[in-house]
């Protein structure tokens, strides 16, 4: 099995979840009203779904509804257990092995600062509850893979470079 790099941005609903994923031992996105995708078969009922919830995205640019469906996509279909999960906050990474399917949990179904990420993998952070490193100390090609700013994707063309920086730095 090919496990694959992935970066999971800490900050479902646009409220900062690092401490969450943490203590909870999860990954995790928001899209809150979304509900439960685990039965979702691919992008065109991910699309169905998220309009339905949020009808700004009938309205909106066509790539806007692309970007969120494809990272519904990704973080419900793509991510497997095992791959890893990169999660980049205030000038350093934690990095996280995927250890479990999508589950989705009602109980943050709801926006607001006790909801909004029901979404969820869980995940062993390889340095408990510190950072692995700084940004900086990354390979130049995971650096500048890490700037894209969305919330949830894949790292391929620097991923040989960070696995081997993951490899000899734990």
């Amino acid at each position: 099995m090919i496990k694959q790099l992935w970066v999971v941005r800490p900050e479902p609903n646009y409220i900062n979840r690092l401490t969450n994923f943490l203590e909870l031992g999860i990954v995790a996105i928001g899209w809150p009203r979304v509900g439960d995708l685990s039965q979702a078969q691919g992008k065109r009922q991910l699309s169905h779904l998220l309009c339905q919830a949020y009808e700004h995205y009938l309205d909106s640019q066509k790539e806007d509804l692309a970007i969120a469906v494809g990272v519904l996509d990704r973080f419900v279909n793509q991510i497997k257990p095992g791959d890893y999960a990169i999660i980049p906050q205030d000038g350093v990474v934690f990095v996280s092995e995927v250890t479990g399917d999508y589950t989705f949990h009602p109980e943050f179904s709801h926006d607001g600062p006790e909801g909004g990420y029901p979404h969820w993998r869980s995940a062993r952070f390889l340095t408990g509850k510190e950072p692995f490193a700084p940004i900086r100390a990354l390979p130049l090609g995971a650096r500048r893979a890490i700037e894209c700013h969305l919330s949830v994707f894949s790292i391929h063309a620097a991923a040989p470079s960070l696995w081997k920086f993951i490899k000899n730095n734990f």
